[in-house]
């Protein structure tokens, strides 16, 4: 139940310029004024959190997650109810799905149909980028109504042609024309669709069929054309796009240097492409660790942590859209061509963040949250009400606990699945409270919330 007053004391507030002690002073669900430690002690509040020790962060944005996504005769392990609460033990207060455009349907009446999903069952604020198959004229048409409904972003693909997803020269400069003229932003998934396809035949018909293979079915050097043609494209057609799941060190190049050109290009990666290899391809359970693009070499991993850190890649996704493994094994039978491909991991982003970035002095506090809240808020048309925690903003509060040490597994985690892909991991810090627009949602470690609080957020660009 929302409190009329609450004060969160005591702890350091996190923003992407700095981290300082400082109280906050919430009413009705928002963020009403920040001031000194203990500025507020004659003030009587409803209810007042002693935040003493803590990392007092805004809550954190997934821009990049498939929910109930039918996928190669199965569908995605998370939905509304137990993906917002595993976002939630994780520190996400909002996050972004997908609604796949039927092919040459419209894409509006899937945007009700994730209505009808997340009603009653939403502990967190949500919203939707739609997946466009084609630029037909109904498409287009739809792209201006898409951005009055409050979904201003909008997805394609570069691969997938066997499945009718994919995106050609001619469609994809009709997008960049409407986004240009509309004011969306378009999120690309970039492979190149002939390598992919010439390395995959290859491989089957030489009955090179293991996990490891699909890493050689999509090399680097897919990814990195694919986005040097996006680019290349932008310069005929300048709008707004956003490269999801960056997983290449060229890759990131390309883009830097394409954004210090003055294209109007972004990216994300993700975290298991910071974190895990493709020797996680050729050891126990490696058909659960596949998923497209496919994990990289030792040097991209280190690439990317640069990137991150001198800000050529600006957001960090977790692109959660892994299978039951038990789904995984039957469907894949064994060819890494069949396997449905992705990984869960909505609930580790910032526990990995953390650990792996700021304790290793690889990224800063204010970089974490630039990357996984302020930076997405400003990309998706969330802000100023969401991914900071100055006055104004919903008050989307994470409670950090930096000094707790833990083992991340499938049992110490809350993801629906039994797979962790992560699993052993040593980690430092934990989420302690989560407060969406003023509500608990999780309270020093349980979940308290109620599903169908969250609501779906209109974003403006």
């Amino acid at each position: 139940m929302t409190q009329k007053t609450l004060l969160i004391q005591g702890g350091t507030v996190v923003n992407e310029l700095g981290a300082y002690p400082a109280d906050l002073w919430i009413e009705d669900g928002k963020v009403i004024s920040q001031a000194p430690t203990g500025a507020y002690a004659s003030q009587r509040a409803d209810e007042t959190i002693d935040a003493t020790g803590k990392l007092v962060l805004p809550g954190l944005i997934d821009p990049h997650l498939h929910f109930n996504s039918p996928f190669m005769g199965t569908i995605t392990a998370h939905g509304y109810d137990n993906g917002t609460a595993a976002a939630a033990f994780g520190g996400v207060t909002t996050l972004i799905d997908f609604s796949t455009q039927p092919k040459g349907g419209s894409i509006l009446q899937n945007v009700e149909q994730k209505e009808e999903e997340a009603r009653g069952r939403a502990y967190i604020d949500w919203s939707v980028s739609g997946i466009l198959l084609d630029a037909e004229p109904q498409t287009l048409a739809e792209i201006p109504q898409l951005i009055a409904a409050g979904l201003p972003t909008y997805k394609c693909f570069t691969t997938y042609k066997h499945s009718g997803r994919l995106m050609d020269d001619d469609s994809f400069l009709l997008l960049l024309e409407a986004t240009a003229k509309h004011g969306g932003m378009l999120m690309v998934h970039c492979e190149n669709d002939a390598i992919v396809n010439y390395h995959t035949e290859k491989l089957i018909a030489a009955g090179e069929l293991a996990p490891i293979d699909h890493a050689r079915s999509r090399p680097a050097s897919a990814e990195n054309v694919a986005i040097q043609r996006v680019v290349d494209l932008m310069r005929e057609v300048p709008a707004p796009v956003y490269i999801v799941h960056t997983s290449t060190a060229e890759s990131a190049q390309i883009i830097q240097r394409a954004r210090l050109e003055g294209l109007p290009i972004h990216s994300e990666t993700c975290t298991h492409y910071l974190i895990l290899t493709e020797e996680k391809l050729k050891g126990p359970n490696a058909q659960l660790f596949i998923c497209s693009p496919p994990l990289r070499k030792q040097k991209d991993v280190d690439a990317l942590w640069h990137a991150l850190g001198s800000g050529a890649i600006e957001v960090v996704s977790s692109d959660d859209a892994g299978v039951l493994p038990a789904d995984n094994l039957r469907i894949g039978q064994g060819r890494f061509d069949k396997v449905p491909s992705g990984l869960t991991g909505i609930e580790t982003r910032l526990s990995i963040l953390y650990t792996e970035g700021v304790c290793k002095g690889r990224i800063t506090l204010p970089q974490l949250v630039a990357a996984a809240c302020s930076t997405p808020a400003r990309l998706f048309g969330l802000y100023p009400a969401k991914g900071h925690l100055n006055p104004g903003a919903d008050a989307d509060v994470v409670l950090f606990d930096p000094t707790q040490t833990w083992t991340m597994s499938a049992s110490t985690l809350h993801q629906n699945t039994d797979f962790c892909i992560f699993e052993g991991w040593p980690i430092q810090g934990k989420v302690e409270t989560v407060i969406s627009r003023g509500e608990y949602v999780i309270r020093k470690g349980e979940l308290v919330g109620r599903p169908g609080r969250g609501q779906r957020v209109f974003r403006k660009q």
